[in-house]
Order: C-alpha cells, then structure tokens, then sequence
C-alpha cells in the first residue's frame, strides 16, 4: 500500500472524529437541562481563558497540539519522537475538561452546572486516535 493512501487512511478517522464533536454538546446542564455549549462554542471561547481562567485555556490548547502533531505526521515522510509527545500531551490537557463543573451563561455572570456531553467524548475520542495513529505510522 502507498505511503499517502496509508497516511490518509490513519489520518482521515481521526479528523473525522475532531469535527464530529464540534457539532455536539460538549458541556451540558446535567439532567437534560436547557444549557449546553457545543464543541463549537468551546472552540471559539476556550482561548478567553488567557485571561484568568486556566480551565479553560488548558483543554484549549490541546487542539494546539493535535493540530501540531496531525500536521506534521501527514505532511511528514518520518514523523518524529516530538509529535508522538505532542499528541499524547495533548491528552490529558484535553482531560482537564471535566474540571469544568460550573460555567458562566451569560455576561451577567449567572452560572451553570455543566457535565461532559457527546461532544467532549467525541472530542477526547479524536485525541487518543491521533495518538494511537501517530505510534502505529512511527511503527510501520
């Protein structure tokens, strides 16, 4: 099998699994309330964190690293020990998510009970295959 169709072949599921979770609730009221946040919204907001709320940045800043890592072993004929460890940190910077029991509705500053939805997991799901597929593209 070609380089490239095996590349795309680890790499493309696990793209897939990254935008799934942008369209799903990643932090929701618990017991079906009427709040949640989509991956999306995550996204987008996680960076305010820079500003004092480290729980926020720090699950941030593993799409930082799963977008070094993916990057670099599908453009890469070698990927190095280096995106191998960025993938796997980004793991359990993507776990300090669930740290996130409460979280603001509103610029009023009303807050929230918030669980991890569909959304999260998708999203944690695509991390720990970016890294599996990183190990099993360095091994063969």
């Amino acid at each position: 099998m070609g380089s490239r169709l095996w590349t795309w072949l680890l790499f493309v599921p696990v793209i897939g699994l990254w935008w799934a979770s942008l369209s799903q609730p990643a932090l929701k009221a618990p017991a079906g309330g009427s709040f949640q946040y989509s991956g999306l919204n995550c996204l987008l907001l996680g960076w305010i964190g820079a500003f004092g709320k480290p729980l926020w940045v720090l699950p941030w800043s593993a799409n930082v690293l799963y977008w070094m890592s993916l990057v670099s072993s599908v453009f890469r004929r070698q990927s190095g020990r280096n995106v191998l460890i960025w993938s796997l940190a980004a793991i359990p910077l993507a776990l300090l998510a669930i740290a996130n029991r409460t979280i603001e509705m509103n610029e009023g500053g009303d807050k929230t009970a918030v669980v991890p939805g569909l959304g999260f997991y998708l999203w944690l799901g695509s991390m720990v295959s970016l890294a599996a597929a990183v190990l099993v593209r360095r091994t063969f």
